[in-house]
């Protein structure tokens, strides 16, 4: 018989192999695992195929295709970050896609095959009349797959361990709340909370007895569970999520962690072992308070909550660098190399501690940015002399005005070279290439160039510009620059809403005098007022902690007006010509409601009343203590039925603008 194998499209390849019948076929391509299909990169006869790996069904085929592809990639693209390793599935090394190697591969995986059952999966119809061959390219040039680019930096010779986010869980409990809460779990949990009460009494010189806990309605068990963010460092912050344990417990809403170390926890067949804690978490509970309407598209589940940045790290997490091919010289001179483009403010960024591990420590003005130090450290040039390094970024100069040269990591190379390379790349500001006169700019501004800030502010100020929003990102990261904080300011005033919040947060973490920041009852929330033109903005943020920003030169609630709580906390009324608004507030323990109260219509003093502490002062109430959860409800209805003359903008998911990007990518076989 003929074995035919499908090539990459439209052609085939013929190998004959024998006579075997379908119909004689028996068991050993079971027991081998082999499922009787082949399909083998190739397209030309004396020629390796750039588009692919040979593909083997079953089990061994799988691990076949795999090491099949890495192969050809790293033989094709000249990667040198490929894994120089020996492929573990059924003791097959490394394909070379040559004639003679593929026919041979052929002539070998023939022999289970024709030894299979059946037609089990096998296509028999080897007389398909080949398809016409083209005579156009399989690819065209692309230098985005040249990655001659990384020739002599560190990810040449290394790559990252530890630069990956880490799952961690724990239990704890929840407090505060309206009587929604119940003391069912798990006997195991509940037996391990109970002993974490007793000991934080012990610690605490407190008596509470568990059991009280347990059996009122206001406390319920969780389940906790939280990312530690990659590379983060010791006292760093991050979200958790929060689950009510049992069916008793109705709603998480109002309520507030109490305590919850955070472990890693590991199945073994004798059970669940747990690790050391990692971290704490605690704070008040936020509640979507959106989907709750039977007729919504996404249903939100009040049992499920986050503690906006209730979570805290214990100690470093363990950042370094692993060697390809492990070499105490080449771990000396990366070190060497690191320390001196960024130990500045970090002298031991870098240490060489063994021939193939490099422990990194992220400097002081990256910690907030710890992608952006990886990438930086991937990209630095393993050679130190000023001459050779300019010459390089010379080379990059001419690369990087190719219509697809690989911008990013061009520009990551020159920003690692540093300042002195600024007078090479400084021509490319005003290039008529859009991509290269923005990257090179970039790398001016984070180099300290003033002449850079101009080409970035221009895209941030550009509407039809493809680099608007990252523009308006890197403007906010020049924080030495007052010039950049000032076109931030007047982004604050563009009709793009997004470009407005962008411009907002980047002046956030400048910590801008400008704003005007009031922190509203301790944790609950911090509230933000920026003057500034432009339609009214009501942005909250939903990650990282709870935050309110009211953007607008005056704000006032329009009457009449009428909002009442889904749960009846609280009813805010004024009829028309009102100069005031009344409040009733229902204690949400005995649903008792208070008197009609008198606040202002002004939504800065109205937002610090109702979520300030529910304070009693000579007769007079000051505050009523609602929490994040329901303020960003009130809020998005006040807008919603045009009270609040505002646009309301919830914090969109944020995505890592660096996910998959190979340079920090970690291996699996490196653990925390």
């Amino acid at each position: 018989m003929k074995l035919a194998v499908k090539l990459t499209p439209p052609h085939w390849f013929v190998v004959r192999a024998g006579s075997v019948p379908p119909a004689q076929a028996c068991g050993p391509a079971r027991r081998t695992g082999f499922q009787t299909s082949i399909a083998v990169v190739s397209n030309r006869p004396h020629t390796a195929s750039h588009e692919g790996a040979a593909t083997i069904s079953g089990r061994h085929g799988h691990a076949l295709a795999r090491k099949t592809q890495q192969s050809s990639k790293s033989a094709t693209r000249g990667d040198l970050t490929a894994p120089r390793r020996r492929s573990g599935a059924a003791g097959f090394r490394t394909i070379h896609t040559s004639l003679a190697g593929l026919t041979s591969l052929l002539i070998l995986l023939a022999t289970p095959i024709l030894a299979g059952c059946g037609d089990n999966g096998f296509d028999w119809s080897f007389n398909k009349k080949p398809e016409k061959k083209s005579d156009a390219p399989l690819t065209s040039p692309d230098p985005r797959a040249d990655a001659g680019v990384f020739e002599g930096t560190v990810r040449q010779f290394a790559y990252v361990g530890g630069f990956r986010k880490l799952r961690v869980r724990g239990f704890g409990i929840v407090g505060a709340l309206a009587n929604t809460g119940g003391g069912d779990c798990p006997a195991e949990i509940r037996k391990y909370l109970e002993g974490e009460i007793r000991r934080r009494n012990s610690a605490m010189s407190i008596r509470i007895d568990p059991k009280s806990i347990f059996d009122n309605p206001q406390f319920a068990p969780v389940v906790v569970t939280a990312e530690i963010p990659a590379a983060a460092t010791k006292g760093d912050r991050f979200d958790v999520v929060v689950r009510a344990l049992g069916s008793q417990t109705t709603s998480l809403e109002g309520g507030r962690l109490y305590f919850c170390d955070l472990k890693m926890f590991q199945a073994t067949p004798r059970g669940i072992i747990e690790g050391q804690a990692l971290g704490h978490a605690a704070g008040p509970i936020y509640v979507s308070p959106f989907g709750r309407e039977e007729a919504a598209a996404t249903r939100s589940d009040p049992r499920f909550g986050r503690v906006l940045g209730g979570g805290v790290l214990k100690d470093d997490r363990r950042l370094r660098l692993i060697l390809h091919s492990p070499s105490y010289p080449m771990a000396v001179r990366i070190r060497d190399r690191l320390r001196g483009r960024f130990g500045a403010t970090e002298p031991n960024v870098a240490d060489a501690v063994s021939p193939s591990t490099i422990n990194l420590v992220i400097p002081r003005e990256f910690r907030d940015r710890p992608q952006h130090f990886v990438d930086l450290v991937m990209h630095t040039q393993v050679v130190s002399e000023p001459a050779r390094l300019t010459r390089r970024a010379a080379e990059l100069v001419d690369q990087i005005v190719h219509p697809l040269a690989p911008y990013e990591d061009i520009a990551l190379i020159w920003e690692a070279m540093g300042r002195t390379i600024v007078p090479t790349i400084a021509p490319l500001y005003d290039h008529q290439l859009e991509a290269a006169a923005y990257y090179a700019a970039r790398t001016g501004l984070r180099l300290g160039d003033d002449l850079a800030l101009e080409v970035v502010g221009r895209h941030a100020a550009d509407p039809k510009s493809p680099f608007r929003e990252a523009a308006v990102r890197e403007l906010g990261n020049a924080r030495a620059s007052h010039r950049a904080a000032d076109r931030l300011f007047m982004l604050l005033s563009d009709a793009d809403t997004q470009v407005r919040v962008l411009a907002y947060e980047a002046l956030v973490r400048r910590g801008d005098p400008r704003i005007r920041s009031y922190v509203v009852w301790d944790d609950n929330f911090t509230l933000d007022v920026i003057e500034c033109d432009g339609p009214p903005l009501v942005y909250a943020r939903q990650s990282e902690e709870p935050r309110i920003a009211i953007l607008a030169r005056e704000g006032r609630l329009l009457t009449p007006l009428l909002y009442t709580h889904r749960d009846d906390l609280v009813t805010l009324s004024a009829q028309p010509n009102d100069d005031c608004v009344w409040a009733v507030r229902k204690n949400p323990i005995n649903k008792r409601l208070s008197d009609p109260i008198r606040t202002s219509l002004d939504i800065v003093a109205l937002i610090r009343f109702l979520g300030g502490p529910p304070i009693v002062n000579q007769g007079q109430v000051e505050s009523l203590g609602l929490n994040y959860t329901v303020i960003v409800d009130l809020l998005d209805q006040l807008t919603r039925d045009q009270r609040l003359p505002a646009v309301m903008v919830l914090e969109r998911p944020r995505v890592s603008e660096d996910l998959g990007r190979a340079t920090t990518r970690e291996r699996r076989e490196s653990e925390l």
